[in-house]
């Protein structure tokens, strides 16, 4: 649990990570067929790689609030990937396969309801293409879309933390001046206590000094604390 906490993050980048980089590999091989009807070999792998990239480009860009501009590539390249791994998976599908006219049983009497036949091989292969081919950049863009949103609100979090810091700082520093400039106004006034103990030890200093004398003690006086406390009364 402690391992989870501290990697929390990297766990969160990595699970948006795998489903991207898996994705836009199986559709750059796909777009690669789909650009291979009308180019060599060695261009159509060179375009699908281009067509992946700027996909995740433009969405990165759109997240990132760079203008209305960046809709029209971002709809061009999703378009191309769309067609590509709908056009391998139309390509690759066998309707006399075993596994397909599984499928059709299975999914007949929903397909029917969207207008194709029942028993319509044709219709089905190019359901089944639509719905497996179509769906991998979907996936994949809103996968980054949420890996580019979960980096803004970290950097907003962070941001907040530093913010409310920096605050609390300044908060903290001015008063703390508030204080040291009231105290330095208000005149220091010892309470009767203070004086007590101040007259008790200037009293040990003198015996210790001068030592104990057996001359009679003077009558009572006026306290040397009593005359401190007066003396700083009348300077304030």
């Amino acid at each position: 649990m402690n391992w989870f906490q501290r990697n929390f993050k990297t766990v969160i980048y990595v699970a948006f990570l795998v489903p991207i980089i898996t994705v836009a590999i199986v559709s750059i091989s796909h777009v690669t067929k789909w650009y291979g009807i009308s180019n060599p070999l060695s261009w159509s792998i060179y375009l699908s790689i281009g067509i992946e990239i700027a996909a995740l480009s433009a969405l990165a860009a759109i997240a990132a609030q760079m203008g209305k501009k960046v809709y029209f590539p971002f709809i061009i390249v999703t378009l191309i990937q769309f067609l590509g791994n709908v056009f391998f998976a139309y390509s690759y599908i066998d309707i006399n396969s075993e596994v397909f006219r599984n499928w059709v049983d299975m999914v007949d009497p929903v397909v029917s309801f969207l207008g194709v036949e029942s028993g319509d091989f044709v219709g089905h292969k190019r359901f089944l293409a639509l719905f497996a081919g179509g769906m991998l950049p979907i996936i994949s863009l809103s996968f980054l879309h949420m890996l580019v949103k979960f980096e803004e609100e970290e950097k907003k979090k962070l941001n907040l933390d530093v913010n409310l810091t920096k605050i609390d700082m300044d908060e903290l520093s001015k008063e703390a001046g508030k204080k040291e400039a009231e105290n330095l106004d208000k005149p220091y006034s010892p309470s009767e206590e203070d004086l007590k103990k101040l007259e008790e030890q200037l009293n040990l200093i003198n015996k210790v000094k001068f030592g104990e004398t057996s001359e009679p003690e003077p009558p009572p006086q006026e306290g040397i604390g009593k005359k401190i406390l007066s003396y700083l009364r009348r300077d304030a």
